[in-house]
């Protein structure tokens, strides 16, 4: 169905307005009584042998979903519903900022793939480690975190030291963008 009927419809459309139209329906579906229990009757696997062991953390799995994705934190809880062993969210900066200018995402149809330009459009850390306080799912969350684009390279470090400040209580791990 979802290569015969969905994809061709989605491809008719810009891929960034696809991609935030995704987030509103797995938002949306989430609130439909029973579903998010069919959600991870369907995607998630419960397994040992799936279970790893690194930096002291233990994923349930080995698959997770890139920085990018989720920039903001927004799908924490539908996210381990589809099964993710881990989530990394960003890339966060230290204050909010538009990203690139548009259009900046671009289908690869032959290749079936993507190529995102779209740089770190976010909220801000502070949005986002205000999200991250009120987190109930017990995914690990990684925080990718870079610097402000106004923020020259040679003055970069006090943003890695805000975000890393802002985000250590609430994330699991770090990545540097």
């Amino acid at each position: 169905m979802y290569k015969l009927l969905i994809r061709p419809f989605l491809f008719l459309f810009d891929p960034e307005r696809v991609h935030y139209f995704t987030f509103t329906m797995i938002k949306w579906t989430a609130r439909i009584p029973g579903y998010q229990k069919w959600r991870r009757s369907q995607y998630v696997v419960e397994d040992k042998r799936l279970n790893r062991e690194l930096f002291g953390l233990t994923f349930k799995n080995p698959v997770g979903i890139a920085a990018g994705f989720d920039k903001n934190a927004l799908l924490l809880n539908e996210l381990e519903d589809f099964g993710f062993g881990f989530v990394e969210i960003g890339t966060v900066t230290p204050r909010a900022q538009e990203g690139n200018p548009k259009k900046r995402l671009f289908r690869l149809k032959k290749d079936q793939g993507l190529i995102n330009r779209m740089g770190f459009n976010n909220q801000g850390v502070d949005a986002i480690a205000n999200r991250l306080k009120g987190k109930t799912t017990q995914l690990i969350i990684g925080g990718n975190i870079g610097k402000n684009t106004a923020t020259p390279n040679e003055d970069s470090k006090p943003d890695f030291i805000e975000n890393f400040t802002k985000l250590h209580p609430h994330v699991d791990y770090f990545v540097v963008n």
